[in-house]
């Protein structure tokens, strides 16, 4: 379908490394793309954000679906006077998510698709740990289950997390100030979704047109496809928006 005269546009949803294939393929064949790729979504929580709500959204925002949708929170970035709030919340939340058989209505972590992706994502975890990552919450593995990890004060240049993890696992990072907050979610080759807490809309406002994403959310989390907004990310993460009509 890539290289058929009958196909004018190519539409993908997928890794980055594909998409750039793809559009190389497509763009020597003057064809127009609709790329929605890789992701690293940041979700910002400044000096004067309602913890309570934040902390909500953030574990909404992280761990539905295992943590395995193109829009999850990947990194939690939190202003420092609210940074041991944010953190004692954040875990006593996620220590009672409940695990377990998927067809439980009461069950929020469930398996992750496959052996081979749990997998990889201990390996992550370890490799984290060997570079003296900070395990707030430790999680653990029954089968292709894998409860919540977290771990705080990341460096937002490791590996932990400049990775699109796909899992259920938490990075917390501390920033300086609300505008280091913002040059932390930037710091990242991907833009697809991202979210800011603050009480000041405008102020809000004003930092979510600073982040270099397809979309960002106010007081809300990033999984959050609008349908009445064209969806489609920056950078990395894809070229063209996708409307859902009806």
């Amino acid at each position: 379908m890539l290289t058929t005269p009958h196909s004018q546009l190519i539409s993908f949803t997928g890794s980055t490394k594909v998409g750039k294939h793809i559009g190389e393929v497509a763009g020597s064949m003057l064809k127009r793309v609709a790329l929605e790729l890789g992701g690293n979504n940041p979700f910002v929580v400044l000096e004067d954000a309602n913890i309570e709500r934040a902390v909500d959204a953030a574990v909404f925002g992280k761990f539905i679906h295992q943590g395995q949708i193109c829009m999850i929170i990947n990194r939690i970035i939190v202003h420092q006077a609210c940074y041991k709030a944010f953190i004692e919340k954040f875990v006593e939340k996620v220590k009672q998510l409940p695990y377990g058989d998927p067809t439980n209505s009461d069950t929020i972590i469930g398996p992750l698709i496959n052996e081979k992706q749990v997998d990889k994502i201990m390996v992550i975890i370890e490799n984290a740990k060997k570079s003296n990552a900070k395990v707030a919450l430790e999680g653990k593995r029954e089968g292709n289950i894998l409860t919540p990890t977290i771990f705080i004060d990341v460096d937002n240049q490791s590996e932990l997390a400049q990775t699109e993890l796909f899992s259920p696992i938490a990075t917390i990072i501390k920033a300086d100030s609300n505008e280091h907050a913002i040059q932390l979610a930037n710091d990242t080759p991907f833009g697809l979704s991202s979210a800011i807490f603050t009480e000041d809309l405008s102020y809000g406002e004003q930092l979510a047109l600073q982040i270099n994403s397809g979309m960002t959310h106010i007081n809300d989390q990033t999984v959050n496809d609008n349908p009445m907004v064209p969806f489609g990310g920056s950078k990395a993460s894809g070229i063209g928006r996708l409307v859902i009509l009806g």
